[in-house]
């Protein structure tokens, strides 16, 4: 059973990555808007998944690239995962992701229609994955 506060903390940094993509589209970022832009404009499709913004669905790989460099204009979202402190900075996971793959599995979601709470074991799942590669 997934302690509540694990799910608490995959909603936390999800927010925080909409957020940040959010925030760079709003600004007129440049590759960002470049990006959403072409999915927009050139890649429809149907039971494809959505970029920031819109209900237009576009090739699943086209929202992926278009999101993911959304949420990373900023370089401001991140963690380092594993550290114990207890245990010193030689068991230290290492940082990873910035959560900038979280499109990848809300892609999937929306092409599979996927509910909520699925998505987000996928976000956890995407999280322990890089996580334990790092």
């Amino acid at each position: 059973k997934i302690d509540p506060s694990v799910i608490d903390r995959v909603e936390m940094f999800h927010t925080d990555s909409v957020l940040c993509g959010l925030s760079a589209l709003a600004l007129n970022c440049n590759a960002p808007t470049v990006l959403r832009n072409e999915a927009l404009n050139q890649y429809s499709k149907p039971n494809g998944a959505t970029v920031f913004g819109s209900t237009t669905t576009v090739h699943p790989e086209k929202a992926v690239v278009a999101n993911s460099c959304a949420v990373r204009e900023w370089d401001s979202n991140g963690t380092v995962f594993g550290y114990n402190h207890r245990l010193g900075r030689n068991f230290q996971a290492g940082e990873f992701g910035h959560n900038d793959y979280y499109p990848v599995v809300i892609a999937a979601s929306q092409q599979q229609k996927e509910n909520g709470a699925k998505t987000v074991l996928g976000m956890l799942l995407h999280d322990e994955i890089r996580g334990r590669l790092c």
